[in-house]
Order: C-alpha cells, then sequence, then structure tokens
C-alpha cells in the first residue's frame, strides 16, 4: 500500500481528503472520530489488500477541512457533505466505514440519502445511551483550545479519548503529528473545531438502524465501552441486515490498536456483498 495523495473538494465548506491505492477495484469510504482526521486511517489503510481503493475524508471542522460557523455539527450536516463528496467523486451506491462519530455520521448519512449506500461498517460507535455517557458527552463542551510552545511538546502531550488500547508508540507519534497545526504566533494546537462538541450524539442509532435496508456490519472492540454487548443484540434483533464481530483485544480506536484485524473483518463482509 503506497502513501495516501491529498485532495480538496471545493464548496462550502471546503473538504480535504486522502486516497490510497487508486486502481483498486471495490471503493471504501472512510470517516474518522471526532477531534480526529482521515490520516488516522493510514494504520488500516497499510493493512488492507491493494484490492480497495480507499477515501478517507477530513470532515467539517476536522483536519485540513473547512469549520463552520456558525456551527452545523450534527450527524445530519456531515452527512450532507458526504452526499456532496460521494456525488462529486460519481461513486454510486458506496460502502462506507466509519469509527465513533464517523460510524454515527454513516448511520445518518444511510437514514437521508438511502440511494447512495450500498453498505455500512460501523466501527465501535455508540448504538445507545446512558446518562453516565450523556454527562461525559456535555463535559466535552466545555474543554479549553490547549496551546502548545512547540511541536515536540505537543506531541508529547497527545492524548486519545477515551485514553486506553495498545496503540504502537509510533503509531501515536504519527497520528499526533498529523493532529497538529501551527497557529499564526508559531504555537501548536489540535486541528479540530471545538464546536464540534455539541453535548450528545445527535441521532437515534438503534432506531436508525432499526429502519436500514442496506447490510450493516457492527465491528466492536473485545474491551469497548461504548459499543456495549447489549446494545448490538437489539440491533441485530431489530434488522435482519445487521452482522456483527467482535476484535479480540480491542478497546475503542481499533483502527489504531488492532488494524489490521478491522482490515480482515472489513475484506470478509465486503466480500459477501454481490
Amino acid at each position: 500500500m503506497t502513501s495516501p495523495s491529498s485532495h480538496f473538494l471545493d464548496g462550502s465548506p471546503r473538504l480535504h481528503y486522502l486516497e490510497w491505492n487508486a486502481r483498486g477495484g471495490r471503493t471504501l469510504v472512510l470517516l474518522h472520530g471526532n477531534s480526529a482526521n482521515a490520516w488516522w486511517w493510514q494504520p488500516m489503510a497499510e493493512s488492507i489488500t491493494p484490492h480497495f481503493k480507499l477515501f478517507a475524508l477530513d470532515q467539517r471542522g476536522h483536519g485540513d477541512s473547512e469549520a463552520v460557523s456558525p456551527p452545523r455539527y450534527r450527524p445530519a450536516d456531515y452527512a450532507l457533505d458526504l452526499a456532496r463528496f460521494v456525488k462529486h467523486l460519481n461513486l454510486g451506491p458506496s460502502i462506507v466505514v466509519g469509527h465513533s462519530m464517523g460510524g454515527l455520521v454513516a448511520l445518518a448519512f444511510a437514514l437521508h440519502h438511502p440511494e447512495a449506500v450500498r453498505a455500512l461498517v460501523v466501527v465501535d460507535a455508540p448504538i445507545t445511551s446512558n446518562p453516565r455517557r450523556d454527562q461525559f458527552l456535555r463535559r466535552l463542551t466545555g474543554l479549553p483550545i490547549v496551546m502548545y510552545p512547540d511541536l515536540e511538546t505537543a506531541k508529547a502531550r497527545f492524548r486519545l479519548i477515551p485514553r486506553e488500547g495498545d496503540v504502537p508508540p509510533h503509531i501515536l507519534a504519527q497520528v499526533a503529528e498529523r493532529s497538529l497545526a501551527r497557529t499564526p504566533d508559531g504555537r501548536y494546537t489540535l486541528k479540530f473545531d471545538r464546536e464540534t462538541f455539541f453535548g450528545e450524539d445527535g441521532i437515534d442509532s438503534l432506531s436508525t438502524i432499526e429502519t436500514l435496508r442496506a447490510p450493516v456490519l457492527l465491528v466492536r472492540g473485545e474491551h469497548s465501552r461504548l459499543m456495549t454487548v447489549d446494545s448490538i443484540g437489539r440491533a441485530m434483533e431489530s434488522n435482519r441486515l445487521v452482522q456483527t464481530v467482535t476484535i479480540h483485544g480491542a478497546h475503542h480506536h481499533i483502527l489504531l490498536d488492532r488494524p489490521k484485524a478491522l482490515a480482515h473483518a472489513i475484506e470478509n463482509f465486503v466480500n459477501q456483498l454481490s
């Protein structure tokens, strides 16, 4: 797998995206989670067979894509960007893979743009919520914008949310560097709009899954506290098109701590599609 090429889609907002393996026969569209960006898919991209062409989008307000003012960062808003992206590239009904918040966006995309969806892979996204999670989401809205004096300090203090998993140090360092931007005064800060934390998930995931008419794979990390065993059981009961797989030893950030296993699960699922 070669390094990705970098592109921009003009419009409002202007969107940045990465492309791996331009000659691949089947296409996957990859959506990162909140406060992340397209580069977080690099470890998985290096693990998947070259048969797959990969597009990873910097969602609005993240990475090198434009922020939105006034803030509009609900799953349905991101889904509008994805619909524009898919149409611009003439991808047709697409296989969309979303991690965490990206999984919620994938569900919103299928809900509001069903004709544009071939299948979904939802990677460790919340299917149901609870008071503790709701409180955590509300607390995120108050996180300050932190500035670091130099890149090395910023990389050393970089942390995942949640801070868990067996992510190799070199992968974490690569992710950190791609997640930081230099400010006009020479300091460094994270490359996402803090307004993307709006205090809730913005979609009823379980009810949405019940209505879907495209195949869905739910991928759960074995040690995840976000996508629970109970929630995926309820999702399977609600819709016969839902499949599930649990990645052994993985936490929430499966694309970083178990990228090969995630790639294998996606390949198996997609190869079942006609």
